[in-house]
């Protein structure tokens, strides 16, 4: 749901106390060298890095008019890196079948369509679909800043778009589009944390479908319970958490499935806060991901600060086949690629995501 990376409670993808950059001021940013990115890096202190931008926004951080964000850890060389993850081959589908969650979480939102179309000797098929039903990556057009939720006042990353109108109105712009992240070629290595079996193993039980909070705490106790260094991740990782949520509702008939759809929306997720923030900033992440509707924990009940670092989200990835397999090796990271549906202007599509260790 959210698309800008991580809302907590002092802290995308849906509020730190926003304050806006004068109209047509410059973008401050930061001198930096492709051979050499991290020199100069800004400590998550360190943002933002002019007081004018949103309270810890990463604006300029990869330069004035980078559209790219947190996509720019990803290199030739930290594809290549990633390249050696795969060692026995077998591969694994991420993505849920499109209708896995038959109804929309959000009532505004419509279902997917799915009809045939006949030919003379051939059949098409037509699907309409809205990109938060299934399996998704959340482009940087997804999440806007505001300061009173009105759309009078939305602002996206590095302040490149001017207003909501050219997000959807007549004077409609591609700037941050999902064709930016199709370009990109999302190639790296996925780190997955798994949750779920974290609790399984302390005899701890929990509901995925209630408001829990996941401290960043929590998540580097997995990380060690895996058998991970502290300092697990490497630039252009892709984190991905396993929560058990896609589990859990798969086991749901339809009545039970359509009464959580229509119920308060509380799920389990990362919790919201500082602290998970300058976890993750720390980590050096091009993406962020788990298996449940927004990475964090919903409902979002923060509404003074907002953190745009152009940091996109991938929600319910499918990890039920690839956890296993990685456990019985003893291995917590794998090759994952990415291909987002190359779309002018796009705000969001099925990831088309692959893990192969």
């Amino acid at each position: 749901m959210l698309s800008v990376i991580l809302i907590p409670a002092l802290l995308a993808a849906e509020v730190f106390a926003v304050a806006f950059p004068n109209e047509g001021a410059r973008l401050k940013s930061r001198q930096f060298d492709n051979r050499d990115p991290y020199k100069n890096w800004p400590s998550y202190g360190d943002l933002p890095l002019d007081a004018s931008y949103p309270m810890k926004a990463a604006w300029g951080v990869w330069g004035a008019d980078d559209v790219n964000g947190a996509l720019n850890h990803i290199t030739d060389e930290t594809r290549r890196q990633a390249a050696s993850e795969i060692q026995t081959g077998e591969a694994f589908n991420l993505n849920l079948e499109l209708s896995f969650i038959p109804y929309p979480l959000l009532p505004e939102r419509r279902p997917l369509v799915h009809t045939f179309q006949p030919g003379a000797g051939y059949t098409d098929d037509v699907i309409t679909l809205n990109t938060q039903m299934s399996t998704q990556y959340d482009g940087l057009r997804h999440f806007a800043y505001s300061v009173n939720g009105n759309s009078s006042t939305y602002q996206y990353y590095n302040d490149l778009i001017p207003d909501y109108d050219h997000v959807i109105g007549h004077n409609y712009t591609s700037v941050l589009g999902i064709q930016q992240a199709a370009e990109k070629a999302i190639v790296a290595r996925g780190v997955l944390l798994d949750y779920k079996a974290w609790m399984d193993d302390q005899n701890r039980t929990f509901d995925p479908f209630t408001e829990l909070l996941v401290p960043s705490a929590d998540l580097q106790k997995v990380a060690e319970w895996q058998g991970l260094p502290s300092n697990f991740s490497r630039p252009g990782d892709i984190l991905i958490v396993r929560f058990g949520w896609t589990a859990a509702f798969s086991k749901l008939n339809e009545a039970q499935k359509q009464e959580l759809v229509l119920g308060p929306g509380t799920y389990i997720g990362v919790k919201a806060d500082d602290a998970s923030a300058e976890w993750l900033w720390n980590q050096k992440l091009a993406l962020v991901g788990s298996d449940n509707p927004g990475f964090e924990s919903l409902p979002l009940t923060v509404t003074d600060h907002h953190v745009g670092w152009g940091q996109s989200i991938l929600e319910f990835i499918d990890c039920e086949k690839l956890a296993p397999a990685l456990h019985a090796k003893g291995r917590s990271t794998f090759f994952l690629t990415i291909q987002p549906i190359n779309k002018i202007g796009g705000i969001a599509s099925p990831p088309n995501a692959m893990a192969v260790i």
